[in-house]
């Protein structure tokens, strides 16, 4: 069975973005994003809620010929562009080339895409696409890359969650910029 990572970027008091929907206070260093490039080039699929599709659509925007392009951004955007996506929406967005619309229901569409081998499936999204995936136990991994910052005000990841999300923390890194990866597995009987 293919596993799901969920991968996000917050805050300690648990904002994934603030009131206009961005973390724009936030930059990481190359390192973190380092460590964003190893996931998407080793992702199979992506699976993501409409809003933050149209979010990272700055990849493929991205001039790979631009000299003041990073070499860390590059290889992003290149592995951005070669993974398949899956775009959550209720509406009918504006998809390119490699993303395509998940049709159905969202649950049993993520279910049949973990059956077999294969690699990871990356799942992104805000919370009430992460309550969805955790509160249907398709959510094997979580990963959250704490933002050395608190914003009090804002879109918090866990509001959605009906019942509380019980984990067993498997890694921890600690980079130069403040921030702190945090890698957890999901409990799946309480102690």
């Amino acid at each position: 069975m293919r596993p799901v990572i969920y991968y996000i970027t917050i805050t300690p008091d648990g904002m994934y973005a603030d009131p206009d929907g961005g973390l724009g206070y936030f930059d990481p260093a190359e390192e973190e994003h380092r460590y964003a490039n190893r996931l998407m080039r080793d992702t199979g699929d992506l699976v993501m809620g409409r809003v933050m599709y149209g979010i990272m659509d700055y990849w493929d925007e991205l001039d790979l010929d631009d000299p003041n392009t990073s070499d860390v951004e590059r290889e992003f955007a290149t592995f951005w562009r070669e993974t398949p996506k899956h775009v959550v929406s209720r509406g009918d967005p504006e998809l390119r080339a490699n993303a395509t619309k998940l049709e159905g229901d969202v649950v049993e569409e993520i279910r049949r895409m973990k059956q077999g081998d294969g690699p990871p499936i990356m799942l992104g999204g805000g919370a009430e696409l992460f309550a969805t995936a955790t509160e249907a136990g398709l959510i094997d991994e979580y990963r959250f890359l704490l933002a050395p910052m608190a914003l009090g005000d804002g879109k918090r990841l866990f509001a959605e969650l009906k019942e509380p999300l019980r984990l067993r923390l498997t890694n921890s890194t600690t980079y130069p910029s403040g921030s702190v990866l945090l890698e957890y597995a999901r409990l799946e009987e309480p102690r």
